[in-house]
């Protein structure tokens, strides 16, 4: 089979897309046949040498935490699903951005024939960072106020809408370009950070929701209300300094938290999602679509930023 391949951290557009052995199907996975992989930052940073602690799991690495495609193979002791199924999955820190991958069978979710293949490839992991972030880190509840800064990007979009179903007032900062998208997405407030900067508002809300991430604990803590929750998606040294900084003050009054969301697999939240979309509560947004040659090139646009709702890569 071909992927995108790494051999050593540096420029995404390094890449290479040639032939490795196909992969087999371990205790408890099944093998999928990837038509569509989408991207995330995540990605990119890997590749780039951006995480400290992170590096290849495996060499040659291949990108790719999120895909959509067709069981070909599974391991004899899985149950619910076939070959022939049509599939979303959750690929961990990467191996998405190839024509197979095995992956655990309990993050695997059958594709409703509503969704392309393109979207539901872009729904597990900024689907479930959305989920996660909001339900588990925020522990968003009906009636509250959610800002999203970031709100047009791949875990922005889904930020908007997952606030939405959970009963919260959603306020989206993005570039005013896309505005009527994310109105489109139920958004009740629209702020352009290019205008005006949320941070200095005099308005307060109950959760800011920090997809770039660009703003800290410390620049948001003015417009969290009293009982306020910051959720950042990159954790490290700033957000567990401000969290410790939050916990020394607790017994002096002082309510606001500082939390951070890295995601965690689950069959039950990947599903979740995929019922939603499938009664059309949820709608990814896909961006662009590239073509596999093109990937490392996808990947790095991706890594310039200011890209509307999620950039998929057509395998197959």
């Amino acid at each position: 089979m071909r992927a995108l391949t790494y051999e050593k951290h540096g420029d995404p557009r390094e890449g290479v897309v040639k032939k490795v052995f196909d992969p087999r199907p371990g205790p408890g996975q099944i093998v999928v046949r990837v038509v569509a992989a989408a991207l995330n930052p995540v990605d990119w940073k890997i590749v780039e040498g951006r995480f400290p602690f992170v590096s290849f799991p495996w060499k040659p690495f291949v990108p790719g935490c999120e895909a959509a495609g067709v069981v070909e193979a599974m391991d004899s002791r899985v149950a619910g699903f076939s070959a022939g199924d049509e599939v979303l999955v959750s690929t961990g820190l990467g191996g998405g951005l190839a024509e197979k991958v095995a992956v655990s069978a309990l993050h695997a979710v059958k594709k409703p024939a509503s969704l392309s293949f393109e979207e539901a490839a872009a729904i597990p992991a900024a689907g479930q960072t959305a989920l996660q972030g909001l339900r588990d880190a925020a522990g968003l509840r009906s009636g509250q106020r959610l800002l999203v800064n970031g709100a047009g990007g791949g875990v922005g979009t889904f930020a908007v809408q997952v606030g939405k179903l959970l009963g919260a007032h959603v306020t989206a900062v993005a570039s005013g370009g896309k505005h009527e998208m994310l109105a489109g997405l139920g958004a009740d407030a629209l702020l352009d950070y290019r205008k005006a900067d949320f941070a200095k508002a005099r308005e307060e809300w109950d959760v800011v929701f920090d997809v770039v991430p660009n703003r800290s604990f410390g620049e948001c803590s003015s417009v969290l209300s009293r009982e306020g929750t910051y959720v950042t998606t990159l954790p490290g040294a700033g957000p567990f300094l401000a969290s410790l900084g939050v916990s020394l003050r607790a017994p002096f009054g002082f309510r606001k938290r500082c939390r951070w969301v890295m995601l965690r697999p689950r069959g039950e939240d990947l599903a979740q999602l995929v019922r939603w979309a499938a009664e059309g509560r949820l709608r990814p947004v896909v961006g662009k679509v590239a073509p596999f040659d093109q990937a490392a090139w996808a990947l790095s646009d991706l890594s310039a930023g200011h890209v509307a709702g999620k950039t998929v890569v057509r395998v197959a």
